[in-house]
């Protein structure tokens, strides 16, 4: 048949499979996205900005569009990163400091400069889709060390403001900061409520496997990781143990005691969590718009029940923010 012919068919028996009393509208749930605010501390909004200052140092009398290229990276992977959790930023953080500091002692004659080709495809591979944390963990690894080799020296004034931001790193490291503290009450008031567990659910997604360990560290701190409530799904793992994770997150609630899925990116495609869950937190907005899409749709698709809540951080303050000009490298400009 001709191609308005194969149309025809198509549609008749699209119309066909529908059910007999279907109006047209969607079945699927409405889903609502919701904010949640968090008031940065000023120790947070000065890490923030020391990064800041570093980036626009760092992009100051760049050599060419080579070494550009890499600085540009470098800084986007760190801020991506500093919004993540500071475990996840530390983790980095150091991995470029110790990138320069090789460098120059090795002195240019036996680290040879990236060719643009080979540094292109160790960054492009950084955003791609892995099944497997560590892998992700070694691809951002590779491309900042060979990103780093691109850069000049450290000045005093730069030096300084690594030693900043590396101290206020390992510190909050050990700690809940604010962005946690809000999760923590969220959970306290919609999966805990006065300390009794209810039989609502969430899934938390994080880009870094380092801030699902530090996230997994804190909620076990102040009593959401005991009697099996608190599961972990991340890339790479066992898949006999991934289905029992699912299986467990799958079960009605009062069979299963699970109420929190802390889920890797890695962990996220093609596998259905609808059952007996319709909450889902970003920890971060991932960068790529199709990997939100990816988080998002593990409890909204067919099947779904209840209304859909996808909740994620903004500032303090955020709509009033919205209402005049925000620079983009300020705090406030996170949404």
């Amino acid at each position: 048949p001709d191609r308005a012919q194969l149309g025809a068919v198509m549609v008749r028996r699209l119309k066909s499979e529908l059910p007999p009393k279907w109006d047209g509208s969607p079945r699927f749930p409405k889903r609502s996205l919701e904010a949640i605010e968090v008031d940065y501390s000023k120790e947070e909004r000065e890490a923030h900005g020391w990064l800041h200052e570093y980036t626009v140092l760092r992009q100051q009398n760049v050599s060419d569009q080579l070494e550009r290229y890499a600085t540009e990276f470098v800084l986007k992977l760190l801020k991506k990163r500093l919004f993540s959790s500071p475990a996840a930023f530390a983790t980095t953080l150091a991995r470029h400091e110790l990138s320069i500091t090789s460098a120059r002692k090795r002195g240019a004659a036996t680290a040879p400069r990236p060719v643009f080709g080979v540094l292109r495809q160790q960054i492009e591979r950084v955003d791609e889709d892995y099944a497997d944390d560590e892998a992700y963990e070694e691809s951002n690894t590779d491309a900042v060390e060979s990103a780093t080799r691109l850069f000049r020296p450290l000045t005093s004034a730069e030096s300084e403001l690594l030693r900043r931001m590396t101290r206020w790193a390992e510190a909050a490291s050990n700690r809940a900061d604010s962005k946690t503290r809000e999760l923590l009450d969220w959970l306290e008031k919609n999966i805990r409520p006065d300390g009794v567990w209810s039989n609502e659910r969430v899934i938390i997604f994080t880009e870094y496997r380092a801030t699902q360990n530090w996230l997994q560290a804190i909620l076990a701190s102040h009593g959401f990781g005991g009697d099996g409530r608190l599961m972990t799904l991340c890339g790479g793992m066992d898949s006999a143990d991934r289905e029992k994770i699912k299986a467990a997150f799958q079960t009605a609630p009062d069979a299963s005691p699970v109420r929190i899925l802390l889920a890797t990116d890695a962990a996220s495609e093609g596998i259905d969590l609808q059952n007996h869950c319709h909450c889902l937190i970003h920890i971060e907005i991932p960068w790529n718009p199709n990997r939100l899409e990816q988080r998002n749709g593990r409890v909204d698709r067919h099947g779904q029940k209840h209304e859909v809540r996808i909740y994620h951080f903004v500032a303090k303050g955020y709509q009033q923010t919205g209402e005049r000009a925000v620079p983009a490298s300020a705090l406030e400009a996170d949404l």
